[in-house]
């Protein structure tokens, strides 16, 4: 038998020519056999159900991308109509600055690794499939309960079960860094934010005033200021408490670890080492602050000395980092076991079989699970836009004017007559809130210090509150839980306390608050967070709500917190009566 070589082409066809024996007249017949292969599919056909597939992650997360735009650059939603791009970008308080690039850089992880690395496909349906459920799942469960935080951490779990369900598990076990990455673009709750800044700030400050004391720098310390000869002052605010650092840090070490020559429990426990080398790098900043404050004035120290070292932060970090790295593998070969360096994709690399190794991961999308998942993801997307979209309220049918025709204008509180008057609150305070319904009030009376009683209400938004620290930032000074007593009809309130530095920064105002959940209340966000969303899902009272007072530190701060009790004591019931 002989053959024909296939001809070039794309409809090619393949010859075979037979020569066989015969026992009839005829010596030798030679029969011509054309075979005709399977036809390809075309392209757009293979490439349709990766298309579907991503359009419909994007829609499914589109609301989730928009609120962590929002935290990466918190000036974005400015209503300052002299805000360009730049400014919008650059402007305001955010920790998360490196948010935008964590998928850039998860991409580029992933398609090195698929590019250098041998990936087998075999498919492992039972477990990617309960993966891909249980994260989609999360993922609903969270926009009804709008957390964006876990929502944003289930697109982890989601990508994590499409490769499991596509590829398999050799396939994860070579790219669960790059989507493992991912969890550092998602911003943790404003909250956490909050409570860190301010034991951070408290801390950082410690730290600092004992170093620069170690070294002769005269320096005390209240709180998170420090004082220096001269009359001199320093503020430790939230950009100087070390938190942005941390944050960027943990996700870039992440990066050097990774690619780092240890292995097995010693990268591990140089991944660890981040958190203390963050703390220490700008430990040592502050002290420079402190020795450039003390040397020269304040002025020099947060000029220009406190943006640059600012980046140093980030040089001593890496530097410490390489040079951990470097003595773990020194004293390994002072005791005799010296490490085993090897290529970071040893045993891994790709050989010359693996040539087509994308048309084979493109094509392992094409078949029944591909196109049952590329059916199903945009089901789910549409589902998590409809809960995100519906969560908003639309309005809270005069409940709030209520509340204002019930409360008096003109209270007793403490043996004096205060006359009350509204006041406005900003719009970006507004579009934060989700909300345009509130009661924002002021109470004056002759010699006597003001007190400010502010009521956010909402029917069914968990979204429309959010604890006072996140607008205040640098301005609290300490905070602590108080009970409230002698409350009509309830007998006594628990609140939280916040000591907050006048906005003039010469002075101090006392702060009370208290959430609101159905008809009780609690100084715990997430307790009423959670209250809020139970009673909706049982089809309870999930109405919630922040209530405020403010007044300024005259005397001392027991007399301001003595007159921002009485001024609650009197208000609540009024709330009671008004509020569902």
């Amino acid at each position: 038998m002989t053959s024909k070589p296939a001809q070039g082409g794309f409809a090619k066809l393949t010859r075979v020519r037979y020569n066989c024996e015969s026992v009839t007249a005829r010596t030798r017949t030679e029969c011509a056999v054309e075979i005709q292969p399977k036809a390809e599919s075309p392209r757009w056909l293979k490439a349709a159900p990766w298309l579907l597939l991503a359009a419909g992650l994007v829609a499914a997360y589109a609301l989730n991308f928009h609120e962590m735009w929002a935290r990466w650059f918190p000036a974005w939603r400015s209503r300052n109509p002299d805000f360009g791009l730049y400014d919008r970008i650059m402007e305001g308080e955010s920790y998360y600055t490196h948010g935008p690039l964590v998928p850039l850089v998860s991409l580029i992880i992933a398609i090195l690794l698929i590019r250098h690395t041998r990936i087998p496909v075999r498919p492992n349906r039972v477990l990617g499939s309960v993966v891909l459920a249980g994260s989609l799942l999360f993922h609903l469960t969270s926009c009804l309960a709008r957390v964006n935080f876990a929502s944003g951490f289930s697109l982890i779990g989601v990508l994590a079960g499409l490769v499991l369900l596509l590829w398999g598990t050799t396939a994860l076990r070579r790219l669960w860094f790059p989507i493992a990455f991912l969890a550092f673009m998602v911003p943790l709750p404003e909250v956490t934010i909050c409570n860190l800044n301010l034991e951070l700030k408290i801390w950082a400050a410690r730290l600092g005033v004992w170093l620069a004391n170690a070294i002769g720098v005269v320096a005390e310390r209240a709180t998170n200021e420090v004082h220096l000869l001269g009359d001199k002052k320093l503020v430790i605010a939230n950009v100087c408490n070390g938190l942005r650092t941390l944050i960027s840090l943990i996700g870039f070490g992440a990066i050097y670890t990774y690619v780092c020559k240890l292995r097995g429990i010693w990268r591990i426990m140089l991944f660890a080492m981040i958190v203390p080398v963050a703390v220490v790098s700008n430990s040592i900043r502050i002290v420079g602050l402190i020795v450039v404050a003390d040397v020269w004035d304040t002025q020099t120290a947060t000029g220009a000395f406190h943006d640059i070292s600012g980046l140093m932060v980030y040089v001593m970090a890496f530097g410490m980092m390489f040079g951990l790295e470097r003595l773990v593998l020194g004293a390994r070969e002072l005791i005799g076991r010296p490490a085993t360096i090897l290529p970071l994709l040893h045993g891994v690399e790709r050989g010359p079989d693996d040539e087509d190794q994308w048309p084979r991961l493109v094509r392992a999308g094409t078949g029944t699970a591909g196109w049952a998942t590329a059916g199903l993801i945009p089901v789910v997307a549409s589902t998590a836009l409809w809960l995100g979209i519906s969560g908003v309220s639309g309005g809270n049918s005069g409940i709030l004017d209520e509340l204002k025709r019930t409360l008096p204008a003109e209270l007793e509180i403490g043996g004096r007559r205060y006359h009350g008057y509204d006041l406005e609150l900003s719009e970006e305070v507004l579009v934060i809130l989700e909300w345009p319904d509130y009661l924002n009030r002021r109470h004056t009376a002759p010699g006597a210090a003001p007190l400010d009683f502010c009521v956010i209400f909402s029917r069914d938004n968990r979204k429309g509150v959010h604890p006072p620290e996140v607008c205040l930032g640098d301005r609290v000074i300490a905070k602590a839980n108080v009970t409230v007593s002698g409350i009509e009809g309830r007998g006594s309130l628990p609140c939280r306390e916040l000591i907050v530095r006048s906005e003039s920064g010469t002075g101090e105002e006392c702060w009370l608050y208290t959430y609101r959940c159905g008809d009780k209340y609690t100084p715990s966000f997430w307790e009423q967070q959670l209250t809020i969303f139970v009673n909706g899902l049982l089809n309870r009272n999930a109405s919630g709500g922040l209530i405020r007072v403010s007044t300024p530190v005259t005397r001392d701060r027991a007399d301001a917190r003595e007159r921002a009790m009485r001024l609650f004591s009197v208000a609540v019931p009024y709330l009671d009566r008004a509020l569902p």
